[in-house]
């Protein structure tokens, strides 16, 4: 196990340095494409993104925004707010081109650990996202420059950890959905 934790530090730490040395990079940005949700199916968007969402009436659905942070490894926001069984439809954005890649990834508390660690196990093929029941959603790898998105029912009320599942990344990229009754 601690090699595990040392090996996962040595790549957090190469994830980072990656990711200076692509900043300093100038590049043309891809086309913006969005990426297929692995989440249940949703109801047509209809409201603007917000990090705090009123409750939703039947058939609403409730939209957020995420910017992943290239230069500081963060979600913007790293709080978020929605009603517990509301229809969500959240948009991650990957601004920074030439950065890394990134995904957005909703888990049960105190897993985030175990699914990055599955994800990174599974791969960049799989966006490096391991299907299991610790995973509540997630969007494929957000390439730079592009956008991906997700929609999926609010879990019941409480705290839940969001974290990007890209390798290294979790300690770092990660916020809170908290759901209120």
């Amino acid at each position: 196990m601690r090699l595990n934790s040392t090996i996962f530090a040595g790549l957090c730490l190469l994830a980072f340095a990656c990711n200076k040395n692509e900043e300093k990079k100038e590049e043309t940005p891809p086309p913006p494409s969005a990426s297929t949700a692995v989440a249940p199916p949703s109801a047509t968007p209809a409201a603007p993104a917000s990090a705090s969402a009123a409750p939703a009436a039947e058939g609403k659905t409730v939209e957020l925004k995420v910017t992943a942070q290239a230069t500081t490894m963060a979600f913007d926001p790293t709080t978020l707010t929605v009603p517990a069984g509301s229809t969500v439809h959240l948009v991650l954005e990957n601004k920074k081109p030439g950065a890394l890649s990134h995904n957005w990834a909703l888990v049960n508390p105190g897993t985030e650990a175990k699914v990055a660690a599955d994800g990174l196990a599974k791969g960049e093929a799989a966006n490096y996202i391991a299907p299991e029941a610790d995973l509540l959603a997630n969007t494929e790898l957000v390439k730079p420059g592009t956008t991906g998105e997700v929609t999926f029912k609010a879990p019941a009320a409480g705290k839940y950890p969001y974290i990007c599942t890209f390798p290294g990344h979790y300690m770092m990229m990660k916020g809170t959905l908290t759901v209120t009754p």
